[in-house]
């Protein structure tokens, strides 16, 4: 009796084990994202439940916390902001950006005196940099300032300057210059305002000069001004940077245009850490960006950006990093920036980065957000794509969490003169 119990438990395991291997490797790992999900809470503008626990105990047990979003949702920069004051109490104390090194200062100063600052800020022709005029992103700003009064500086931004060059211009207009240097930046000033004027007219995104802008007026500018102070080589550097990646855009190198913003990114942040760790200090921070920003390994864009950098830093400390990507949920609409308006529309947010994420993706509650830890899911994975889909494949295994925002709704905007 007890060989035939033997014989019968071993046909079942066996049994068991072929239908296991029936499963495709995409049910399998819809499996596991099931398994492997915990919801998060929101409701009167405070996120809780299980999912917020699990992000509180990621964010301590790291030095550095990785957004990667789909621009536009509201919701998420509503919890980026409530996460950043939560961490504060274990020793957060930066917040990085996808805006330039001085434009995060500026933004930084106004945010002080919260939404009422920002609104100050952004009525200044050029004063709104590219994100944060939405409504959330503006209450993610002002939330995240107060949670350090004290702090000297809490934002770092390390990306180039789409839409404020004016306001750099502006800060360039009232710095004392050689008289070669006064009269090169007059020449960039007449060509950048020129193009600004045929802008309003048009209303066509190729007068805006950081598209369509010459960098050898900037160079100009630079060779003239050798003794340039730090920060005025860094205005300048941001400027012609800008122009120099949106040309090669515009060219339509998209690959050298995306090579040269990710070498820009990890500059910037390199020359923050250095003047952090020269100071003594080393901070934990949260990162906030694009996806393809913060994605391990090789981007969506095919370079190695701030999502290869960061870990490896935190890594040279015997620290870790823990990365989310952030998506809307499905039949959702996301703000999306209209450069001929300059204010955002609400498109579908389907494709994005959910394309290709459906069998995770699926596993998310309808009625709520799901936080989906993929960590459990890179065994099944496997080492070779095999027949997963590219981006499946690759936000598996280059990011540790997966936020779906079911019932996600639109950014809206800030109102402002």
């Amino acid at each position: 009796m007890k060989k035939l119990f033997l014989v019968v438990l071993l046909f079942s395991n066996l049994a068991n084990a072929q239908d296991a291997e029936e499963l495709s490797v995409e049910e399998k790992l819809q499996a596991a994202a099931t398994e492997h999900r915990s919801a998060l809470h929101y409701e009167d503008g405070v996120f809780s439940g299980p999912a917020w626990d699990l992000l509180v105990e990621e964010g301590r047990a790291a030095k550095f916390f990785l957004i990667g979003e789909e621009h536009g949702i509201a919701e998420n920069p509503l919890l980026a902001g409530q996460l950043f004051a939560t961490l504060t109490d274990y020793g957060y104390s930066k917040f990085v950006i996808e805006i330039s090194p001085t434009m995060a200062e500026v933004l930084d100063d106004a945010a002080k005196d919260g939404l009422d600052g920002l609104r100050s800020m952004f009525s200044r022709p050029g004063g709104e940099p590219a994100f944060f005029g939405k409504q959330e992103e503006a209450e993610m700003v002002a939330t995240i300032r107060a949670a350090l009064p004290e702090q000297e500086l809490v934002f770092w931004g390390t990306d180039y300057e789409v839409l404020s060059d004016r306001e750099l211009r502006r800060i360039l207009a009232e710095t004392e210059k050689p008289e070669a240097a006064e009269e090169a930046f007059q020449v960039l000033q007449t060509a950048a305002d020129g193009m600004w004027d045929q802008f309003m007219e048009t209303r066509s995104p190729q007068y805006i000069f950081s598209f369509g802008g010459d960098p050898a007026l900037v160079r100009a500018v630079i060779d003239a001004w050798p003794d340039a102070d730090a920060e005025t080589r860094r205005i300048l550097h941001t400027l012609e940077e800008t122009l120099i990646i949106n040309n090669l855009w515009m060219q339509g190198k998209a690959w050298d245009s995306n090579k040269r913003r990710a070498n820009l990114q990890r500059h910037n942040f390199i020359e923050y850490w250095a003047a952090a760790t020269a100071a003594g200090e080393s901070p934990r921070l949260i990162a906030k960006f694009g996806g393809s920003h913060l994605v391990r390994g090789l981007s969506q864009t095919a370079v190695f950006d701030l999502g290869v950098l960061l870990p490896e830093i935190a890594a040279l400390e015997g620290e870790t990093t823990v990365s989310m990507l952030v998506v809307p949920g499905a039949g959702t609409e996301k703000a999306a920036f209209n450069p001929t308006t300059f204010g955002f529309d609400n498109v579908p947010a389907s494709g994005g980065y959910l394309k290709g994420l459906g069998p995770i993706a699926d596993a998310a509650f309808a009625d709520e957000f799901t936080v989906i830890d993929l960590r459990p899911l890179r065994a099944i994975a496997g080492m070779k794509r095999r027949d997963l889909d590219d981006e499946l494949f690759r936000v598996i295994h280059g990011f540790d969490l997966l936020l779906v925002m079911s019932g996600s709704t639109p950014s809206g905007e800030l109102e402002h003169d």
